[in-house]
Formats: structure tokens, sequence, C-alpha cells
């Protein structure tokens, strides 16, 4: 009988611990969507009061998305997205959006690139809660590649 209690205990102690791995696993890719992504290899810069999620290729060459969080401490309305990339400027369909503080948004432009690929983006928003709505714009740059 201790015998067979004792290959109980292990066994439940191994389950345990598979099953706090399998949710700190869990965690790390729901809070952190880009740590491993089968997406393309991407970098970005600038973005001042932006933070980007994560940014690339649904479909290789045809249509670019990128995802940011509004760090501005304020609620915003995005006015245009501007991408400027190999000599086509684009302005994305994320236009006219309300992001609220600490909120997220994604926008999404069809663009035909080759990899590696390089752009400049330029995103114009306006306060949401001010009766004066001046546009401002945050400027960075993403460069990648996909297969």
């Amino acid at each position: 009988m201790q015998r067979g209690q004792a290959t109980l205990e292990l066994l439940l102690g191994y389950s345990i611990a598979l099953i706090i791995i399998a949710i700190a696993l869990a965690l790390v890719f729901m809070f952190y969507p880009g740590v491993v992504s089968a997406g393309p290899s991407s970098t970005y810069s600038g973005f001042s009061g932006l933070r980007i999620v994560q940014q690339g290729y649904y479909s290789p060459g045809t249509l670019y998305f990128i995802k940011f969080q509004n760090l501005l401490n304020e609620n915003i309305n995005i006015n245009a997205v501007y991408f400027l990339a190999s000599g086509l400027n684009k302005t994305g369909v994320c236009t006219a959006i309300y992001v609220p503080a600490l909120g997220y948004e994604e926008c999404n432009v069809s663009l035909r690139l080759s990899s590696p690929y390089s752009a400049n983006i330029q995103i114009v928003y306006s306060p949401a809660n001010t009766s004066i709505k001046p546009n401002i714009q945050i400027v960075g740059s993403v460069s990648g590649s996909f297969s």
C-alpha cells in the first residue's frame, strides 16, 4: 500500500508542476504576444507616447498591420496614419478612431513590399476630451522581413 501511495504522490507532484508551467506559459503568450510569433521578425523605433505591441504582415507582401498601445495618459482620436515605404505613400484604415488612455488600436494598410522591408510611419491624433483639437504627430520607423 505504501508503494502505491508513494507513486500516487509522485504523480500528483509532477501533475501540479506541469499545470503551473502551463499557466505561466499561457500568461506569457496572453500578455506578451510578440515574444513568440510565427510572423515576421521586426523592429521599430520612435513612437514617443505609444508602445508598439506588434507589427508586420498578415499576408506576406499585401496587408501590413501595426498594433499599438496609447501611453499618453489621455484619451485620443486617431485622425490618420501615414505609411511611407519604398516610395509608396499610403494612408492606414484606422482613421477617426477613439483610443482611450492605455487602450490598444490596430491599423492596417494594403502594401506590396518585398522582404526585408522598412517604413516610416506618422500617426496624427488629437486629444479627445478638449474643445481645442490640434493635430499632433507621432513619428517612428519600422523594419522587418517575412518569409
